[in-house]
């Protein structure tokens, strides 16, 4: 049997069974179509989003009472919150425990004090177990803001002091920061108008795009694809097949480029259902407000780096643990865990700062990146930088699993 046999017979194997090829193409575009359906007029416009929110504020500075101001009056969150101001605590948590609200929001003494002074600053959230969803909505979405204000001031802070060094004022220095903080303020509570009301809205407080979603599916499900390439490559790395191909003088390397080869091909099967999704998004971008800009050219070879990354790392699972059913359940694990640290399932900036580190020397992360810019917003700058980052993946983990079957003992 010669190498090229070999590999039409590996390619025959993989797609010998007609319901495991269907469940890998189209499990995506069905998650795809639910999430369109179900998921996305929640998320994407805000409709059964809407919160009822109670608000004490303690702090008598101009600054929190004008972000108060703005987000009680908005027209650009008026259909994502309603604020209803209260006078004391106690009022706002009686509200919280009759339902008339579903979070309850207290505002302490000197919060923008302590931020300026570069204190551990934290709104007190209110709210029962019923509206447990909102609370957590809202803590993060107020934390976020928090940290950016912390840090604009920060900013501001150091551009007034660079002021006073340069022979300003005290006083006009002070105009300058109030008025800083004033315009940063506007700004920032108007970055949704500014998206439009009907602009996508994630959960976790964070503008992401349709696009950012489409991309995490199809990049997790091209890592889930894996699952049946280190089933067939660890059952083959202990069992006859690969003895039979020694005996007809295919070594370990040529099973090993045959069998990169044909995963490879699956993973790209899977990847090629992103272009009537793409299609679909691009016929309906004046609906989702996007104006995509691609290139066709790129993307193949994108989509081609990850199958092969992906192809890649299955047979290095394969080789070198002990059992098929132990490799099945690392690279389903290993999954997940890019999944999460990879920014798939939640946004890179509502990660912490480690797992956020650990999930850009991922490979998931990559793939995510170039799908995404690729199909809808081409950068030539972040696709070099990406695809670099990948055939590095795959000058790394090649020789690792070629390495991982000739420890086994098979001659290349």
């Amino acid at each position: 049997m010669s190498a090229i046999r070999f590999f039409f017979y590996d390619i025959k194997r993989l797609f010998y069974h007609s319901s495991l090829l269907s469940l890998c193409l189209f499990s995506p575009l069905i998650v795809v179509l639910i999430f369109s359906l179900v998921v996305s007029p929640m998320i994407f416009t805000g409709r059964g989003l809407h919160f009822n929110l109670a608000l004490c504020n303690e702090d008598e500075s101009t600054e929190v009472k004008e972000f108060i101001n703005q987000l009680v009056n908005s027209q650009a969150l008026i259909d994502l919150v309603s604020v209803y101001p209260v006078d004391t605590v106690e009022k706002g948590i009686e509200l919280a425990e009759k339902g008339k609200v579903s979070v309850f929001v207290h505002v302490p003494q000197n919060v923008f004090s302590d931020i300026r002074e570069g204190d551990d600053t934290r709104a007190a959230i209110y709210g029962t177990n019923a509206h447990s969803l909102e609370m957590e909505l809202i803590t993060i979405a107020l934390d976020s803001s928090l940290s950016v204000v912390g840090k604009s001031q920060n900013v501001m802070e150091a551009a007034r002091l660079v002021l006073l060094e340069k022979g300003e004022s005290v006083k006009d220095a002070e105009v300058f920061l109030d008025n800083a903080t004033g315009f940063a303020l506007n700004e920032y509570m108007g970055r949704r108008e500014l998206l439009g009301q009907s602009g996508p809205i994630s959960p976790l407080g964070e503008h992401l795009p349709i696009e950012y979603y489409i991309s995490a599916i199809f990049s997790i499900f091209a890592a889930l694809s894996m699952l049946p390439l280190i089933h067939f490559s660890a059952a083959d790395s202990h069992g006859p097949i690969l003895r039979r191909g020694l005996l007809c003088g295919i070594g370990a390397g040529r099973f090993f480029a045959a069998r990169i080869a044909s995963g490879t091909i699956f993973i790209f099967l899977v990847l090629t259902m992103l272009f009537p999704s793409s299609i679909i998004l691009r016929l309906s971008g004046k609906l989702l407000g996007g104006t995509y800009v691609s290139s066709f050219a790129a993307l193949l070879f994108s989509m081609f780096l990850t199958a092969l990354v992906f192809s890649a790392l299955a047979l290095v699972i394969a080789t070198w643990l002990p059992g098929e059913k132990t490799a099945l359940w690392f690279g389903f694990f290993l999954t997940v865990f890019m999944a999460v640290f990879c920014g798939a399932l939640i946004p890179e900036s509502a990660l912490p700062k480690m797992a956020a580190i650990i999930g850009k020397w991922l490979p998931l992360r990559t793939s995510l990146r170039m799908l995404s810019l690729l199909l809808f917003n081409f950068s030539y700058e972040a696709f070099t930088r990406d695809a670099l980052k990948s055939l590095g993946f795959a000058a790394f983990l090649l020789p690792l699993g070629l390495w991982g079957l000739k420890r086994r003992g098979y001659p290349t």
